[in-house]
């Protein structure tokens, strides 16, 4: 918890989560003269199951709120290619961003995300009028005398306040978001369940460039991140898990199924505990309400085969900051002040949110991960142009306009 003697008694926004959601939304209220109360279960820095890949438009986000160098100087790894393995098939691809929408980035960044989340954490407890609420644990959301969202109470016993009150109250705080849950919001997808482990291995040679490899009922990625270390996420249906198998071991069994993957690990070493995140399956049917808003993984989960998490939590609070403003400048706390928003995030992320979906379902049946990663690989362009999408540079529906499609179609 912040050790500054001074607190205000009310917050203009409390916000649940220090992660990239929350941190970025705290850093940029904050910069809009806005009072802030970040409350962070967790003690960074802290473990995180997570991919770890930041796509192209990460960077300019990092960098419109001046932490793009702090990230590079942590040591993150640039990615501009991607592969994908599977059923004796291989594809390549790299991002061809420039080609499309002059100025953006073509490569992406991976850092290990306690290093990341602490980056951005602690830039947004310097901020005068940001209150840290470390290791404090959000139990209730709080209201007023007509129902409207006015805080957040916190468990006893760490030293803290017993509850903070706020004109907004934002969920940042991941796939099993307190606020969404107490808003009635929240539904599993029992179809699409998932579950991710998260390896982090020493001693692979180096690579510039992540893979996705295609298993049974699930798929492995591995990308170089900073300190020399490669992660290695293993998503897989949660059907497919027996709880008391041994996590290494398994990864072994699904590495019989990846044997370029397994010869690049065959002398590496595992650094570091197993992690392990799941049901990975969640979805919200209204992200604003009176009082309160969600924002990141708290609106739902995107599988992370197209590696757009980071991407949907930073450009999240992009959005949502500024409403917010506007909002508290117009002295309204009703949920229609933050429609703009919510609108906002379905042109932004409606047609991504269903190519992720779309690639999902139809890459867990074996025919047709065949069939695309055979046309993939025939088409070096149309792998760059998929890449390219899924790095969040250009929108799945520029991608689908013929001067875009076409000649990634016909050429091979």
């Amino acid at each position: 918890m912040s050790d500054r003697s001074l607190q205000p008694s009310r917050f203009d926004v409390a916000i649940l989560g220090g992660g990239p959601a929350g941190s970025h939304m705290a850093l940029r209220l904050a910069r809009m003269g806005r009072s802030v109360a970040l409350v962070e279960a967790r003690t960074f820095p802290r473990a995180k199951p997570c991919g770890e890949f930041m796509s192209p438009e990460c960077i300019g986000i990092l960098e419109e709120i001046g932490l793009k160098q702090a990230v590079i100087e942590a040591g993150a790894c640039s990615i501009s290619r991607m592969e994908l393995h599977g059923y004796g098939r291989k594809a390549r691809g790299g991002y061809m961003a420039r080609d499309l929408r002059p100025g953006t980035y073509i490569h992406g960044l991976a850092l290990r995300r306690e290093i990341l989340d602490e980056i951005s954490l602690r830039a947004a407890a310097r901020e005068p009028s940001v209150e840290l609420f470390e290791g404090q644990r959000a139990i209730r959301i709080l209201r007023d005398a007509t129902g409207r969202v006015d805080g957040v109470g916190l468990a006893t016993g760490n030293g803290g306040p017993d509850e903070i009150r706020a004109d907004y109250t934002i969920g940042a705080d991941g796939l099993r978001s307190l606020v969404a849950r107490e808003m009635g919001v929240y539904h599993s997808v029992e179809s699409l369940e998932k579950l991710a482990f998260v390896y982090r291995f020493s001693g692979v040679e180096p690579q510039g460039h992540a893979e996705v490899h295609f298993v049974d009922r699930g798929y492995l990625i591995a990308a170089p991140v900073d300190g020399g270390l490669l992660t290695l996420n293993l998503i897989v249906d949660k059907a497919s898990w027996n709880g008391g198998r041994d996590k290494l071991a398994f990864l072994h069994s699904k590495l019989l199924e990846a044997p370029a993957l397994a010869a690049k690990l065959e002398t590496a070493e595992l650094s570091g505990e197993v992690l392990a995140i799941g049901p990975l399956a969640s979805t919200t049917e209204e992200q604003v309400f009176d009082g309160a808003a969600l924002v990141g993984d708290a609106c739902g989960f995107v599988d992370p085969l197209t590696g757009e998490g980071l991407y949907f939590a930073m450009r999240g609070a992009a959005l949502l900051a500024p409403a917010l403003d506007r909002a508290l400048a117009a002295g309204r706390r009703d949920a229609a002040a933050l429609r703009a928003y919510a609108r906002a995030r379905r042109r932004e992320f409606g047609a991504r949110f269903l190519l992720a979906r779309g690639l999902q379902r139809g890459l867990r049946k074996p025919g047709i991960a065949r069939s695309v990663l055979s046309i993939l690989a025939s088409r070096p362009r149309l792998m760059d142009l998929l890449l390219t999408v899924t790095g969040d540079s250009v929108s799945p529906l520029q991608a689908l306009k013929p001067r875009v499609l076409l000649p990634a179609l016909w050429q091979r």
